[in-house]
């Protein structure tokens, strides 16, 4: 998903992170964090308003009328309800601080849920988007780069998203402190309020560098969410190979790319802080230079500006910071949008699907041809084959010659190219895959465990079934040796199935498939990695199954080959030869 995107994605992506952040959003908790900065950002302003009438009546007296401005506009927002001295406004001041300290945390709780809320929901749903794409599509995907995007990139949107709503709360206190500063004294208010938009105007460079760092960091997480998956789901290659030094030194290159791309962010964001900081202290010393010396502003007024003030500058950092990440987070809502549009684009076919037939009597393939994007030679290549219900058809082959592209297109994992699969004539369109996936079995050679209890990996697969259910496959899969696990059923078989032998888990896989009470039984390669006894018992539980289902077996030769009653060879996608070959 990285690099030069097709000309149609250029104005899209964004605008679908865009949507599909908006989605993810509830809409209540959005509005408590909403609520809670602006009651929060009222509170701070009232109390800082405060110190000016404060001011005024501990600097002359607790029945001083002078300065008339400053102490009249209490008098007016609150003499009606409080006495105007100093105990009462000292008492409100603090109960202000105290109110606002409440809601703070109040606002810091509801964002924290806000974004584990979002970051949830936007795996969720691209996930969802994922699961519904066409297989070709996902088979072709780096792993990696969807990895990168479902964790890192939505991490980030998660950092940028808490940032969003201290740029929200810092905004509105800002508001509210200028308009505060504004009834205090508004020449030198309005002098400061300029000044702070234009340090903030002043960064836009660091915004556009902090763009460009988030590419990079795009990029750097791809390479390393990517290497690292590889390397999890390949050990026992590395250390069959002694490759650990090797794999240690490229997790350094991968790690330091990353802290590169990290780092330079983190320069970026100190750079903007030192020059805010700066820029904010020469805007207020100028400011009071010209208060004091051109428009002979009284000190009473000054004091609470410079308060006003000493807490702005602290919420233009906020500014700034959350301007510079949503920059720098940008990239990665961008790769979350086009992630969504491609797998939008590429998503099976919905919509209302014609009943598949069951049972069926004959399974038929007419002109199936399957081209795979990027290569010049179809996978398949005019495929014409009968199965009849019932019988066991074996597919033998070298590599590459298409065997399992037919057990993909058999499978309904995909549609072919050109050409036609049907089930007693009826066709299985783009519409019908998904219906009739529900009446296959496909067991593929490396069997798939969660790392769960057997009855977790078994009702996997049919969530209502009975314990008598669950015996049931597991006797017909030859797998009774799970009832004599030391806790049955509930055994946990450890991360992909680590703590059971190879023929063990696929005996557990086969009775899991069994368990969906399929018509049509696929087995593509289940036995070439299995030790002779393993190969047996497979063997035996298949044996019992013929003539029970319909039973395609993939295989380059064998004990499993030898059950079916017809085979097929195929050569470069095309039937070479068919011999019929009754089993004993």
């Amino acid at each position: 998903m990285s690099g030069p995107a097709p000309t149609r994605w250029r104005a899209g992506p964004e605008a679908a992170g865009l949507r599909l952040v908006a989605s993810a959003v509830p809409r209540g908790l959005l509005a408590a964090v909403l609520v809670l900065a602006l009651a929060g950002s009222l509170t701070e302003g009232l109390g800082l308003m405060l110190l000016v009438p404060v001011l005024g009546l501990a600097g002359a007296g607790a029945t001083a009328a002078d300065p008339p401005r400053v102490l009249a506009l209490w008098q007016r927002l609150a003499g009606p309800v409080l006495p105007v001295d100093l105990g009462w406004l000292l008492a409100v001041f603090v109960v202000l601080i105290a109110l606002r300290a409440a809601l703070v945390q109040g606002r810091i709780h509801a964002e924290q849920a806000l974004q584990l809320r979002v970051t949830d929901n936007l795996r969720r749903n691209l996930l969802g988007a994922l699961l519904r794409a066409d297989w070709l599509w996902l088979a072709r995907a780096r792993q990696g780069q969807l990895l990168g995007v479902l964790l890192g990139a939505v991490d980030r949107l998660g950092v940028g998203l808490q940032y969003l709503q201290s740029l929200f709360a810092a905004l509105v206190t800002l508001a509210i402190m200028l308009a505060a500063a504004l009834l205090v004294d508004p020449l030198p208010a309005a002098a400061l309020g300029i000044g702070g938009l234009l340090v903030l105007v002043l960064h836009a460079l660091l915004r556009r560098q902090a763009r460009r760092d988030g590419d990079r960091a795009n990029r750097s997480y791809e390479d390393y969410y990517g290497f690292y998956t590889e390397r999890l789901a390949h050990l026992r290659l590395i250390k069959s190979f002694g490759a650990e030094p090797r794999e240690e030194a490229r997790a350094r290159a991968v790690g330091a790319a990353l802290c590169r791309a990290r780092l330079g962010f983190g320069r970026g964001m100190g750079l903007g802080q030192f020059a805010l900081q700066a820029g904010t202290a020469a805007v207020l010393g100028a400011t009071v230079w010209l208060a004091v010396t051109r428009w002979h502003s009284s000190p009473l007024t000054l004091l609470p500006l410079i308060a006003i003030s000493a807490r702005a500058a602290p919420l233009l950092g906020v500014v700034q910071a959350a301007l510079q990440t949503l920059a720098h987070d940008r990239p990665a809502l961008i790769e979350l949008g086009r992630c969504r549009l491609e797998a939008q684009d590429h998503a099976e076919a919905a919509g209302a699907a014609r009943a598949v037939p069951r049972p069926w009597r004959e399974l038929r393939l007419e002109g199936v041809t399957l081209r795979h994007a990027g290569r010049t030679k179809p996978a398949l290549d005019g495929i014409a084959l009968t199965i009849p219900a019932g019988s066991t058809l074996h597919v033998a082959g070298p590599s590459g010659a298409g065997k399992s592209s037919l057990a993909d297109v058999l499978a309904g994992l995909v549609s072919p190219t050109q050409g036609r699969l049907l089930v007693d004539g009826a066709a299985i369109g783009p519409a019908e895959r998904r219906v009739w996936r529900d009446q296959v079995a496909y067991i593929q050679q490396e069997p798939l465990l969660f790392h769960a209890s057997v009855r977790e990996n078994l009702v996997w697969a049919a969530p209502e079934a009975t314990e008598a259910q669950l015996v049931a496959a597991l006797e017909a899969a030859s797998a009774q040796f799970v009832l004599a696990l030391p806790q049955g059923l509930d055994t946990v078989v450890g991360p992909r199935g680590s703590t059971l032998s190879g023929g063990e888990r696929q005996r557990i896989v086969l009775a899991r498939g069994l368990l969906r009470d399929p018509d049509l039984l696929i087995l593509d390669e289940v036995t070439s990695a299995l030790d002779p006894a393993s190969e047996a018992a497979v063997v035996r539980a298949v044996a019992g199954l013929r003539g029970r289902l319909t039973i395609v077996i993939i295989s380059h030769r064998g004990a499993l080959a030898d059950l079916a009653d017809r085979e097929i060879r195929l050569e470069n996608g095309a039937i070479v030869t068919t011999r019929e070959a009754p089993a004993p």
